[in-house]
């Protein structure tokens, strides 16, 4: 950065008029600004699953109880209600939520890895969830549970049993998609450029479970009857991204801003109902 700066201030040397001095010192500054960071917030990754529920202190209060989350922030929605963001192991989660977002709640699928599969089922029971699976040992080398949580969240609980050469997130985001799933993963590497990793099907087509990549984060699928889903997504350039969403298919939620939190963000929906926060953040540094 010292070097570009440098090289900023003797190109600057050069050109006789202040003013215009000035005006190509701001450009470029702001250039290099973009090619110099990442977009991501310190302690996030490019995907953030954001879960929208009007009973957000009971869904707080179910993620801290059962799953060990410890809350990082909390502040009034832009919106209305309540913004809070959690972190469960290394992974981040944004929860929102309050009377003034009824009608508007994105609930979530999310596989979470744990210790111990049967003492988390047991514990999320306890705090009311639904059983959706009891915890057994898969071929594919986990032991797993799924719960519903009261807020109609549903929670994948894995343990693995056998070691990995690279352990996934605690969090990972799982989407559920009936309706042409193939098709959604062609639209995720136009619209935000992701990386498949994997897919497996069934013999008679059908997508059992799918792996990709998005900026780095992972992602996973399966085809089935699922939830409309929102997440928070960290990127270089948030403006490129959400034009690239939109020629992709994407609709608009909001134009890309930038915000009081230090984000440049805006909004899109994608054509299976599924909404994406794409932003940049640069902190107080923004102008």
């Amino acid at each position: 950065m010292a070097d570009l700066m440098t090289w900023i201030e003797d190109a600057l040397a050069a050109c006789p008029e202040r003013t215009f001095q000035a005006k190509l010192h701001s450009e470029l500054e702001e250039r290099i600004h973009k090619m110099t960071t990442t977009g991501v917030r310190e302690g996030f990754t490019t995907i953030t699953p954001y879960v929208i529920v009007v009973e957000i202190e009971r869904l707080v209060d179910f993620a801290k109880q059962v799953f060990g989350a410890v809350e990082t922030s909390r502040a009034p929605g832009s919106a209305g209600g309540i913004h809070c963001e959690l972190r469960i192991g290394d992974s981040m989660l944004m929860f929102g939520g309050g009377p003034a977002l009824r009608g508007y709640e994105k609930r979530n699928t999310l596989h979470l890895q744990a210790p111990d599969t049967d003492a988390v089922y047991q514990r999320a029971l306890e705090a009311g969830a639904e059983s959706l699976f009891e915890p057994s040992d898969k071929p594919y080398g986990a032991r797993d549970a799924g719960v519903r949580d009261p807020a109609g969240n549903s929670w994948f609980i894995a343990t693995p049993l056998r070691p990995r050469p690279e352990p996934p997130p605690t969090v990972t985001p799982y989407l559920l998609i009936d309706n042409d799933p193939l098709g959604y993963i062609e639209f995720l590497k136009s619209a935000f450029n992701a990386e498949q990793i994997a897919a497996y099907k069934s013999p008679d087509g059908r997508l059992m479970h799918a792996e990709l990549r998005i900026g780095g984060a992972p992602l996973e699928m399966g085809q089935a009857p699922g939830l409309q889903c929102a997440f928070y997504l960290y990127v270089p350039d948030a403006d490129a991204l959400y034009e690239r969403a939109m020629a992709a298919g994407a609709k608009s939620v909001c134009t890309p801003m930038d915000q009081p939190w230090g984000d440049r963000m805006g909004g899109v929906e994608d054509p299976w109902g599924n909404t994406w926060y794409i932003a940049s953040h640069f902190g107080s540094g923004r102008r």
